[in-house]
Order: structure tokens, then C-alpha cells, then sequence
């Protein structure tokens, strides 16, 4: 009923939603499952909404940053933006809708947080994601927690009940002084590595990353870094509903309030917001959404060949973070800075995305954005 979406959404009258929709994600069927599933079912729910289907890698990020004075204020179930040659501002949306994998929300939320009332945009804009990529490690996430089965019905389902909860998200800052804004996980070393370096074999699907990780478990590669972290006990709010302030990546961290640091042969760094970096990969299983934490799993040498290969094994259940080589962190923000000697370091892999190489750090940004999703806060 009305009632009952206004208590969810806070929203009076109908309710417009922005779909964006990556036709090239994972098997190609995002169309499909937006004309099978979403179109349908948004307005079965009374959901007004305008399609965007993206043409380029970058093209949702551009849709987002892009400031559209005084647009549409037009009526309609469904406009096709492409077809109408005509955009509304992302703000005057109640919702905006990622039909994808997680690259296309990372695209959004760049393009989103690149804009100078992004935060605001975030705090008034719901998300949804519909996962149709290859890994949908968000969309899985979000289902997990609403104790709901995987699949874009389910997924289409939550957003049509229209209740959200607030969800962290993290910033990012880089050497050369780039940010970005993060939602699902920061790996380097063994995971970074089978990700990035396996795009050459990109053609055989998901089967590519167990391929690759066999070719790095017989190598057994480990880098030299320094890990620094700030755990939520050193943090005075301890109700982490600020983010903390992180000092400039060329200084030494501040070990007086709090940081720690350890060195050593890194095998796995695997930074942490969410359950689930894939459908079928539960690596961090005590994540929450909105716990205001990273959770940092760290393997180092020495290490046998067959103990990485129980922990990749384990990963899939979870029960990876009881093996004794595993080593699990939590804080609200930290740094990594490899320390290797004429280049051969690893790749920074933040959400999938290969961002540029060197000392990184981040923090949490505690309840930043509106998902849909059945817990309620």
C-alpha cells in the first residue's frame, strides 16, 4: 500500500527510479532480464522509471557526474533516455537501479561522489543493484544479509518493497593523490594477481580465476609490504558514525593514537565491507553492512603450497578464517605500502578495478549510502 511504502521510503506519491543497464555484463542477458523481470515487476509495484543502457566502459559514471540544470519534470511509467534524446538530473530520482556486475556500480558511485553534492545525492538517492555480471558480489552480499536466495528475481523483489538501510562505504587514497570511493573490497598480492593478470584469459568465463589461482599457488609468490591499521578500540567515537582522518600517505602513521604495523612476505592481503566479493566466494563472513569495519584477512610466509590450497578451498564456505596461516584484522581505516625493490610489486585491485599501483590507504565511510535490502536501519 502507499502507507505502508511511505513508512519504508519516506517517499509521497509515485515513486521514479533511474535503471541503468550494462548490456555487456557477465553472459550479456542484462537486457534480457530487465524486459523478463525488472520492467515488469517495477510496475506491478507502481514504480515510475527511466532507462539508461550504457554504450562504453565509463558512460554510467558519466551519467551520474553529469549536473543537469532545471531537467524533466515529465510523466510516464518508462522513458528510454537514448530513445527521448532527454535526462533528468540523477538528484530529482528516488532510486537509481544497477543492472550489471559490480563494475557498473563502481562507475556510478565515482561518477556520483565526483560531483559536489554527491554525499547529499547518496543520502537522499536510494541504491539497488540487480546483479547480472559474472561475479555480483554486492548483489549477493545485500542477499545474504536479507537471508534471501540469489537470483535477480530476489534481487529485483527487495527493491521493489522499497526498504532500505544505510551501508559504509570507504575512501580510498592513493600516492599520486587520486579517491575513490569503495564498496566491496581492496586485494592485493595472491587475490589481486588471479584477478587482474587472468583478463588474457578472460574468454573462458569464471573458470579463468581457478585456472589462475592454480598457476599461483605452484608459484608461490610473496611481496614484501608494510601494513599499518587503526582498530575501532584506538578510535574515541566509537560508535563509528564519523570517519576518521586519515594522515598524508607520504607521512608515517601515527603510532601515538593508536595504528599498528607489521612487515613481512605477504602471500594475500584481502581488505573487506561486505560477505560475499562473489556469489560464490564467502570471504569475510562476519561482515556486516553497515559495521563501520573493514575486515582485513592477511596471509604470510612461510606457507606450504598445500596449505594456500585448503584456505582457497575453504574460501567458498568461509571456513578458510579458522585456518591457523589465516590471519583476520579489524579496523576503521588503514595502509598498505609495499616495499619492493625495482619494481615486481602486485596490482591495487579495489572493487575489481585495477586503480594505480604503490602505497594505498583507506577509511570507512559508516552508513554513507541507501541500499535496498530487507534489514531495516
Amino acid at each position: 500500500s502507499s502507507t505502508s511504502l511511505h513508512r519504508y521510503t519516506g517517499i509521497d506519491g509515485p515513486r521514479r527510479y533511474l535503471v541503468v543497464v550494462n548490456p555487456y555484463s557477465g553472459t550479456g542477458r542484462g537486457v534480457s532480464i530487465y524486459e523478463e523481470t525488472v520492467r515488469p515487476m517495477l510496475e506491478q509495484a507502481g514504480v515510475e522509471h527511466d532507462v539508461c543502457t550504457t554504450e562504453r566502459a565509463g558512460h554510467a559514471r558519466e551519467r551520474m557526474a553529469n549536473v543537469i540544470e532545471g531537467s524533466l519534470n515529465g510523466s510516464g511509467s518508462v522513458k528510454d533516455e537514448e530513445a527521448e534524446g532527454k535526462e533528468r538530473d540523477i538528484s530529482e530520482y528516488d532510486a537509481l537501479i544497477a543492472m550489471g556486475g559490480d563494475g557498473i556500480l563502481w562507475e556510478m558511485l565515482q561518477g556520483i561522489m565526483s560531483r559536489s553534492d554527491g554525499q547529499e545525492v547518496l543520502q537522499k538517492v536510494a541504491i539497488g543493484i540487480v546483479g547480472c555480471g559474472t561475479s555480483n558480489g554486492l548483489a549477493k552480499s545485500i542477499l545474504h544479509q536479507s537471508m534471501a536466495k540469489y537470483s535477480p528475481l530476489e534481487s529485483t523483489f527487495l527493491i521493489c518493497k522499497g526498504r532500505t538501510a544505510h551501508v559504509d562505504l570507504s575512501r580510498y587514497e592513493t600516492i599520486c593523490g587520486r579517491t575513490y570511493t569503495g564498496f566491496l573490497t581492496f586485494s592485493w598480492a595472491f587475490i589481486a594477481d588471479v584477478d587482474i593478470d587472468s583478463e588474457c584469459i578472460r574468454c573462458l568465463g569464471s573458470l579463468r580465476n581457478d585456472i589462475w589461482a592454480a598457476y599461483r599457488i605452484i608459484a608461490n609468490r610473496s611481496y614484501k609490504a608494510k601494513f599499518s591499521y587503526l582498530p575501532q578500540s584506538a578510535v574515541e567515537d566509537t560508535a563509528t558514525s564519523k570517519a576518521v582522518t586519515l594522515p598524508p600517505l607520504g607521512d608515517p602513521v601515527p603510532t601515538s593514537k593508536g595504528w599498528k604495523t607489521i612487515e613481512g612476505d605477504f602471500i594475500l592481503f584481502w581488505a573487506s565491507q561486505v560477505t560475499h566479493a562473489a556469489y560464490n566466494t564467502f570471504q569475510s563472513p562476519l561482515s556486516q553492512m553497515q559495521d563501520g569495519l573493514f575486515r582485513i584477512m592477511v596471509v604470510r610466509k612461510p606457507i606450504s603450497r598445500l596449505e594456500m590450497i585448503q584456505i582457497a578451498l575453504a574460501i567458498e564456505t568461509g571456513h578458510h578464517v579458522h585456518h591457523t596461516k589465516c590471519e583476520m584484522y579489524e579496523c576503521v581505516a588503514y595502509r598498505l605500502e609495499p616495499l619492493v625493490e625495482g619494481g615486481g610489486s602486485s596490482h591495487n585491485d579495489l572493487d575489481g578495478e585495477k586503480i594505480e599501483d604503490g602505497p594505498i590507504q583507506a577509511c570507512v565511510l559508516p552508513g554513507a549510502a541507501r541500499f535496498f535490502s530487507a534489514a531495516m536501519t
